[in-house]
């Protein structure tokens, strides 16, 4: 009897293993790398980055940036969905707008002028 049992429980834990290896997403997670210019001669105060796909909803705060830098921001969320934007320059101006959606690549760029 207890042959039988660990036979069993043995081929029971080789189904689990090879459905996990079947089965499983083991690729690694891809990241949507974006980079913001501010290309503008205001400073920008605050960046809002709103984005879903799927059932998952996310925000991200970026703080300054100064006139002529740039900042790279990683999001969990994959290209060509867009991602919404509301910037906030120091002078009190906002922006608010759908962002490189359409856009395929994993490394994306963002140019903020007024």
């Amino acid at each position: 009897m207890d042959t039988l049992r660990s036979r069993t429980a043995l081929m029971f834990l080789v189904g689990l293993l090879l459905g996990w290896l079947i089965f499983a997403n083991h690729s690694e997670p891809q990241v949507l790398m974006v980079t913001v210019h501010n290309d503008s001669p205001v400073l920008i105060e605050s960046i809002w980055f709103d984005f879903s796909h799927g059932h998952r909803q996310s925000s991200l705060y970026e703080g300054q940036i100064q006139p002529g830098e740039s900042r790279l921001v990683a999001l969990n969320h994959p290209p060509a969905a867009g991602f919404n934007m509301k910037v906030r320059y120091g002078d009190g101006v906002t922006q608010e707008f759908c962002a490189n959606r359409g856009i395929k690549e994993w490394a994306q760029e963002v140019r903020l002028s007024r």
